[in-house]
């Protein structure tokens, strides 16, 4: 057993690429839920918590996880004020899924165009105010109506979780509504149309039982399809889009119609999040749990735009997450005093899918949420050297932000903002559903200020990397990574976490983080 000092040096760049060159092999193809290789990405991170020696819950480092596959053969047909009929191709101008678990979903209905599609009545804001969607269709615009311009509206330059596209059908369907469409553009979105194509297409999950959310139908559109349709049903898409950007919008009704059908090949899904508990020492807190989260699963294989057969990697999304969380259970569990609090290591399932493995370990915890201290989450592990920084998202949001400061501090690195704050990623990872839930919770994002590298190199990589290889199939395993960042990481997640469970009582939500702890 060893010394804080020996187990942080424990987290070492050998260790993390043994796990990364396994877990984004193409023998594990692509890590889907309920998939070979997803199976085998389990197992595999199941034997590495027995084998440092994490103890099971409830008998198991398995947490069932019941999910339904859907793969979906959607039909799509506009139909304008005047009967033509405008037929998208799928796949490149539209992509839809049924939001109900059937093997047949049709619609034939009005579509209104909602602007945002959004109802705050704290920013006294209602996108559906005097508008009854109920039976109809709803064509919302991605993000929200804050900018840089109006820092205390809506978050100003940050995206609000009203911006995030999962709120929109939620909104959506608590309005009655009986589809929606999100029109992408890449500066909305934050990513290109091959991104929305690759994780919208091929099987796609929903936990099982009834959807808390139901839509007969729901999908993206291209931004510009939306405007031909708008405009060629003899509205002007421009001044809709100006329009909803103010206070008082008013929805508007098309007059174009919705005629959609999708066929659907439903599977049950047999896929788990692994769990590891490191007891805690002390008898009057070991029942609090700081939980350790990275998702293992990916967009499994598919077919490229030529036909080709193609393996979805998931190295740095998130092959690399899940090495640096085991280099740092190891690490803790070699300390020859545990700490206070136990640590709970969770390696969720179909993040990709919209965060459903966190999403069902909330709704049923294996520790109860009131006794969870904090959620540190790790979703991409920096895979480009060591940086001066390191950028977790949420930390202005709970007191979890001093601790990491004073970690990084203890690293010799400083606490960078948010570089993104209009890509609204606090809400993109498995920290969140936990967040929502009332339990502090950040995603230790790692910074772009790199060593040895000129200014705005990070940022440059950044944007390179979303537009090229996020969601791609090269996104993959390559010889000679420098992991001096990635075990930065694991470092300040380490310190992080034992501040935590050393902290006499637990952290609590900032005022006006729009989150508070549940007794």
């Amino acid at each position: 057993m060893t010394s804080l000092a020996t187990a942080l040096d424990g987290i070492r760049p050998d260790k993390i690429d043994a796990h990364l060159r396994f877990l984004s092999h193409p023998l594990l193809e692509g890590r889907a839920p309920g998939t070979r290789g997803g199976q085998l990405a389990a197992e595999y991170i199941r034997a590495q918590f027995a084998r440092i020696g994490l103890q099971p819950v409830d008998g198991s480092y398995l947490q069932p996880v019941p999910m339904v596959g859907m793969d979906p053969h959607p039909e799509l047909a506009l139909v304008l004020p005047d009967g033509e009929v405008v037929e998208p191709a799928y796949r490149d101008e539209y992509v839809a899924e049924a939001g109900v678990p059937e093997t047949r979903a049709a619609l034939d209905a009005e579509l209104v165009y909602v602007g945002y599609g959004i109802h705050a009545p704290e920013y006294e804001w209602d996108d559906y105010e005097d508008m009854d969607v109920r039976g109809k269709v709803v064509l919302v615009r991605v993000n929200d109506p804050g900018t840089a311009d109006t820092p205390e509206f809506f978050g100003g330059r940050a995206l609000t979780y009203y911006g995030r596209w999962t709120y929109k059908f939620e909104e959506a369907s608590r309005r009655g509504a009986a589809g929606a469409f999100l029109i992408h553009t890449d500066e909305s979105a934050g990513y290109g149309w091959n991104v929305v194509r690759n994780s919208n297409t091929g099987e796609q999950y929903t936990l099982a039982g009834a959807p808390e959310h139901p839509l007969l139908l729901r999908g993206w559109v291209k931004h510009g399809v939306a405007a031909d349709v708008l405009r060629r049903a003899g509205l002007d898409p421009d001044a809709l889009e100006r329009h909803s950007s103010e206070r008082g919008f008013r929805a508007v009704s098309t007059g174009v119609r919705v005629r959609g059908r999708v066929q659907s090949e439903l599977r049950e899904v047999s896929t788990a999040n692994v769990v590891g508990l490191l007891p805690g020492r002390d008898a009057q807190r070991n029942g609090e749990v700081v939980l350790l989260s990275s998702h293992y699963d990916h967009l499994g294989t598919g077919v490229d735009p030529e036909g080709a057969s193609v393996v979805y990697h998931g190295a740095y999304d998130n092959a690399s997450g899940v090495a640096v969380m085991l280099a740092v259970a190891e690490a803790a569990a070699s300390l020859a005093e545990p700490p206070a609090r136990s640590l709970l290591f969770v390696s969720t399932t179909a993040e990709e899918s919209g965060l459903l493995g966190a999403e069902w370990y909330v709704r049923h915890p294996l520790v109860p949420l009131q006794g969870t201290a904090a959620v540190l989450n790790v979703d991409g592990a920096n895979l480009q050297g060591r940086t001066h920084d390191i950028a977790p998202l949420g930390t202005d949001r709970s007191e979890l932000g001093d601790y990491v400061r004073a970690a990084a501090a203890e690293e010799g690195i400083r606490v960078a903002a948010e570089p993104h704050p209009e890509q609204g990623m606090f809400y993109r990872q498995d920290h969140f559903p936990f967040a929502r839930a009332g339990v502090p919770a950040l995603a230790l994002d790692h910074g772009l200020r790199f060593e040895g590298r000129p200014d705005g190199w990070g940022e440059r990589w950044y944007e390179e990397f979303v537009t090229h290889h996020y969601h791609q199939p090269s996104d993959a395993y390559r010889e000679g990574i420098d992991y001096g960042g990635a075990v930065q990481q694991g470092r300040v997640m380490l310190r992080t976490a034992l501040a935590v469970a050393a902290a006499e009582r637990l952290p609590e939500w900032n005022k006006n983080a729009g989150f508070e702890r549940r007794v």
